[in-house]
């Protein structure tokens, strides 16, 4: 399911960061809650169960442009899967496509006539969860959280070890069965350009490199012997970008005839982030847990700060891998400019925050990497808002520390100084939980 989210994480670390006076995990979750602890298809469905929200069924598209509308996620942002890597898999082909739209905390997809919309949530305690949505007019639409179907292929090391996201590119044969992949693993902004969204159609114009979009065999898996070598002959590139897909399948069965690049640039990032906000909550809990147990059974002394050694290395380990990840530490560069057909760019920009001086980290730049702004928008979405304490607390202060200048580690040489000092204004601008940590701390805080 979301699996191309098609249906996905790692980085060197500096263990630097300051640590505030621990709370108990109930106390951090309480302390971080800044939103009820719903994810967004649990609080639809309540809001439809007491009448506050109604979903219009369409007898072309189901619930699907009502569902959009009420999760305010841009039909812009649809991009396009046909690679068969997904729970309906017996739908999807190079000639009917799976349809995935996003936002910041929710994921949709859906395939031609079918039974069911699948979706995907950040919940803000425990990461990613799934559900499907009937398509049936008949009655009040019910939302079906899934567990193990969708576990299966989401609980992974490829999302961490805990409830993720998948993003995969994959050469795949004429009626969309996978042969090999373009690249190994899940794909990310670190993924070269020319590796990713094989088994995906791409709309607009990636740059110089190209990308692995549009691209599929026209012999069938069976008929291929030697797979690495039929991969070798591919030729990812400029050559693969397109302003339209008619060519390849009827467009008018989708809400829009786009599957643009630039959506699909800031999917492969977010899909990225989200697992790893998830991995660092995850283990800041067993790290807090395991510290318990560890004292109950021996008798330890606790140190002053609250963190047994231990401890303090798994909370420091979690936390800068998500810093470098929030400033995309490893992103792979653009070789531009990076242009997109469905008008997804001006729907993602203009959702801010804005500083005062009118500028945001939705910015994006498409000339030589993602953002203008070297800093992940992610920052202000719900599943951040409710990391655990302890966790916030040492992302706040290695940000600090880093966009301030008196960090040197060689993982944020990617960032100038102006770009450092744009990013800490903006942040303390907008972010007001960020602004609130640095008048508390700041300088005075020793990474």
């Amino acid at each position: 399911m979301l699996r191309g989210l098609p249906s996905p994480l790692a980085l060197a670390l500096v263990l630097t960061a300051a640590v505030a006076t621990p709370l108990s995990l109930d106390a951090q979750t309480a302390a971080s809650a800044t939103t009820d602890g719903l994810d967004p298809v649990a609080r639809l469905t309540e809001a439809l169960a007491d009448g506050r929200e109604t979903l219009a069924y369409d007898t072309a598209w189901g619930y699907l442009p009502a569902l959009l509308e009420t999760l305010e996620i841009p039909v812009s942002s649809q991009g396009l899967v046909f690679s068969r890597t997904s729970l309906q898999t017996d739908r999807i082909a190079t000639w009917a496509p799976r349809a995935v739209y996003f936002n910041d905390d929710v994921y949709v997809g859906g395939v031609q006539e079918g039974p069911i919309l699948e979706i995907a949530t950040v919940d803000p305690d425990d990461g990613a969860r799934f559900y499907t949505l009937a398509q049936r007019a008949d009655g009040t639409p019910r939302f079906q959280e899934e567990t193990t179907t969708c576990l299966m292929c989401h609980e992974s090391k490829l999302t961490g070890g805990v409830p993720g996201f998948l993003m995969l590119s994959t050469l795949a044969d004429r009626s969309g069965y996978p042969v090999t992949e373009f690249h190994a693993g899940s794909t990310t902004h670190a993924t070269p350009l020319e590796d990713r969204w094989g088994g995906w159609y791409v709309t607009g114009d990636a740059g110089e490199q190209g990308h692995a979009g549009n691209i599929r065999s026209e012999r069938t898996v069976h008929e291929i012997d030697d797979r690495a070598r039929h991969l070798a002959g591919m030729h990812p590139g400029p050559e693969t970008a397109t302003d339209t897909l008619d060519a390849f399948f009827y467009t008018d069965a989708y809400l829009t005839p786009h599957s643009d690049v630039v959506a699909l640039l800031v999917l492969t990032h977010q899909v990225h982030v989200h697992n790893l906000i998830s991995a660092a909550a995850h283990e800041a809990q067993e790290a807090m847990r395991d510290q318990r147990a560890i004292v109950s059974t021996t008798g330890r002394a606790v140190p002053e700060d609250g963190y047994l050694p231990a401890t303090r290395v798994r909370l420091r380990r979690a936390s800068e891998e998500l810093v470098q990840g929030l400033l995309l530490a490893d992103e792979a560069p653009l070789q531009g400019p990076v242009r997109g057909t469905s008008g997804f760019r001006q729907d993602f920009e203009e959702r801010g925050p804005f500083d005062a001086r009118g500028r945001s980290l939705r910015e994006l730049d498409l000339q030589t990497r993602l953002f203008r702004w070297p800093m992940s928008f992610l920052v202000y979405s719900d599943a951040f808002a409710a990391l655990p304490e302890v966790v916030k607390e040492q992302v706040f202060a290695r940000l600090e520390s880093v966009l301030s200048g008196r960090e040197g580690a060689v993982a944020y040489v990617h960032l100038t100084p102006d770009q450092k000092a744009t990013i800490q204004e903006i942040l303390l601008d907008t972010h007001a939980e960020y602004r609130g940590w640095v008048d508390a701390h700041g300088a005075d805080e020793t990474p």
